[in-house]
């Protein structure tokens, strides 16, 4: 290490796991969190885990529904368990058609609102 550069541990804040007070985006606690956008209405959980659990441990699901119909919103998220494994499933998976829709895949931001 070199003189006079000081190294700071990971800490959490609120959940977020965060270095030097910077918020690691995807980052949930207990695994890294990724966006998927462009589902099509009839999208369910059991897509999104056949997708993603080759590329490893899937810990939770969730396709974002509208309240009256029960259909998919067009997004959902997928949670797992390990960083690398998790951004190999963005890169493989962003820009992946699935039925007539091109997928977007990224690591899940912390929404900001404006003013």
């Amino acid at each position: 290490m070199a003189y006079g550069v000081k190294r700071f541990p990971p800490m959490t804040i609120d959940g977020m796991t965060s270095l030097a007070g910077i918020n690691i985006p995807g980052h949930a606690g207990t695994g890294w969190c990724i966006f998927v956008y462009n589902l099509a209405p009839d999208a369910d959980e059991s897509i999104l885990w056949q997708m993603f659990g080759p590329f490893g441990a899937v810990t939770n699901v969730k396709v974002i529904r509208d309240f009256n119909t029960n259909k998919c919103k067009g997004f959902g998220f997928v949670t797992m368990t390990n960083y690398d494994e998790a951004a190999m499933a963005i890169a493989s998976l962003n820009g992946y058609r699935l039925g007539d829709r091109v997928l977007q895949v990224s690591f899940k931001t912390n929404k900001t609102h404006k003013a």
